[in-house]
């Protein structure tokens, strides 16, 4: 309902509104939080916004890099520090992260064959206690 009385359905009438109140209009509709916004923002409409979900908490938790439990927004605002603002290269990283977390930082992580295993502290420690 949204969509249609706000935007008329259109993807590229949506797309042309400023990203921060855009996405405040869409925190407002029910059922909307700030990943299912931003998710829409960036992969549906192309704004430079980075998706934290629980793929991005988890690893960056294991590397020693962020707490399990950090705040959504703080945690997207290292992100947003830390790379250049390009939707393409959000879009990409975010779908690195979740296919590590998806096939290999699960909750019962494969860290054997993990790419980042030489920089994760959760997974070095794992590897050292199988091998004793």
């Amino acid at each position: 309902a949204f969509f249609v009385s706000r935007y008329r359905g259109s993807a590229s009438r949506m797309a042309a509104q400023e990203t921060s109140a855009l996405r405040e209009e869409l925190l407002a509709v029910s059922g909307i939080g700030p990943e299912t916004a931003d998710a829409i923002l960036l992969y549906a409409l192309g704004h430079p916004v980075f998706v934290v979900d629980a793929y991005t908490r988890r690893i960056f938790s294991r590397l020693g890099l962020a707490d399990e439990d950090v705040d959504y927004h703080q945690l997207q605002a290292r992100f947003l520090k830390a790379l250049p603002q390009e939707a393409s290269l959000y879009n990409e990283y975010h779908a690195l992260i979740v296919a590590l977390g998806k096939d290999i930082c699960r909750p019962r992580p494969h860290c054997a064959v993990c790419p980042l295993i030489t920089l994760c502290p959760a997974g070095k420690a794992q590897q050292a206690g199988t091998e004793s």
